[in-house]
């Protein structure tokens, strides 16, 4: 009979997030959200010890970027120092954003981290009392994209324990949101494989994909910008002979949330001032930095943004509240019967045109100006996307411009 073993899975810590596209914040809030995924590290580490787990599965992404600092490699190797004084096991491995190409630190990690080390799947035993009770298989990348499925290589081996697989990957063969689809599978691969857990990693929103067997995603650590929102954190696992069992434990000190405000029933900047402080009130765990969105904004009510009194409002909501932070809103006005939006055809093209529309292509021009690309830095798919959906709003808002 197979021994009961507990551990925690977790996947894409990010160490090192640079936190791009915030702007305005104070300089003592923004310091803590540079800090916030070493924090999430140190509540990982302290999780660990408090649930007395046997091991830790570290599924990829252990750092955002391919030059990784001194910082990141102490705060990973206090970590696993802190680790081994509790004797809990680390199992490790690295994905597109940390490949081990692209590394120039040695692995000086104390002798309880065991790392996937190559791109060719490996297993290593978790031995307690002298009997294999487990067996972790896993691979690392070797460089940034690994596109071929990887899942025949899971091959399990005779021993009589627990059998679990880690994988940093992406399910089907399309992108998902703004994740590269790397090292893609079928969830019908993962379940006929014959294990009793997969580790996943590489998305960063949490999911429990499949129940028999465990197919997992824990999302990462500590959310990175309003589009990483709620609670972030690692899964609590305990294997026995009955059902598995799943907790998620929260380790992220920051968290973004985006707030969708209904302004179509707006009467007075008073009351307003009310709904947005309840609205920013309701969030009680941890810093909280929000993004407001408005939406059905009247006409006469647009003054409000115009004129700098909603602004105002939320820079007293601000001073005010020591955990929670408005970082940014938008607005819509609300949806007219003009003439351009009958006008179907029009509207069509347009959407075709944003569709089509090569970003890259577009600002190439600055990157050969001999002085504009000396400020240029590189623009990652997220700050593309961003970059679209602001052109496509703006847009909007001068096509309503004209009316009334």
């Amino acid at each position: 009979m197979r021994k009961k073993i507990s551990f925690i899975h977790c996947a894409d810590l990010h160490l090192d997030s640079p936190f791009k596209g915030l702007k305005d914040i104070p300089k003592q809030l923004l310091t803590d959200i540079r800090k916030s995924t070493f924090q999430a590290l140190e509540n990982l580490t302290e999780q660990a010890i408090k649930h007395q787990v046997d091991f830790v599965l570290l599924v990829g992404d252990i750092f955002d970027q391919e030059e990784q600092s001194m910082q990141a490699h102490m705060a990973l190797r206090k970590a696993f120092q802190r680790l081994q004084e509790h004797q809990i096991k680390v199992y490790l491995s690295f994905g597109n954003h940390d490949y081990l190409n692209s590394q120039s630190f040695p692995h000086n990690y104390p002798d309880n981290v065991y790392i996937f080390d190559q791109e060719a799947v490996t297993s290593y035993p978790y031995i307690q009392d002298g009997q294999t009770q487990a067996r972790i298989y896993g691979f690392s990348y070797q460089n940034r994209a690994v596109l071929e499925n990887k899942t025949k290589e899971y091959q399990k081996t005779d021993d009589d324990c627990f059998h679990i697989a880690t994988l940093h990957g992406s399910i089907g063969n399309e992108n998902i949101q703004e994740h590269a689809a790397y090292a893609p599978f079928q969830l019908t691969e993962l379940k006929r494989a014959g294990f009793d857990y997969w580790a996943l990693g590489h998305i960063h929103k949490r999911e429990i994909i499949a129940k028999n067997p465990p197919v997992v995603y824990p999302g990462n650590i500590q959310g990175r910008s309003t589009k990483e929102t709620g609670e972030k954190g690692c899964y609590l696992v305990t294997l026995a002979e009955n059902e598995p069992e799943l907790y998620f434990l929260s380790l992220s000190s920051i968290i973004f949330e985006k707030v969708q405000v209904d302004a179509s029933g707006w009467t007075d900047i008073t009351s307003v001032a009310g709904q947005l402080e309840e609205l920013t009130n309701r969030f009680t765990t941890g810093k909280t930095l929000i993004q407001l969105e408005f939406y059905q904004v009247a006409a006469d009510k647009e003054i409000w943004f115009t004129n700098g009194q909603l602004p105002e409002i939320i820079d007293y909501l601000n001073q005010e509240s020591t955990d929670n932070y408005i970082i940014a809103y938008k607005w819509e006005k609300a949806a007219k019967r003009s003439e351009w939006q009958h006008g179907g055809r029009f509207l069509e093209e347009l959407a075709t045109a944003f569709q089509e529309t090569s970003l890259e292509k577009s600002i190439s021009p600055l990157w050969q100006h001999t002085e504009g690309r000396k400020w240029l830095s590189k623009l990652e798919k997220d700050d593309q996307i961003d970059l679209q959906q602001e052109a496509e709003y703006l847009l909007d808002q001068l096509l309503h411009e004209k009316e009334g």
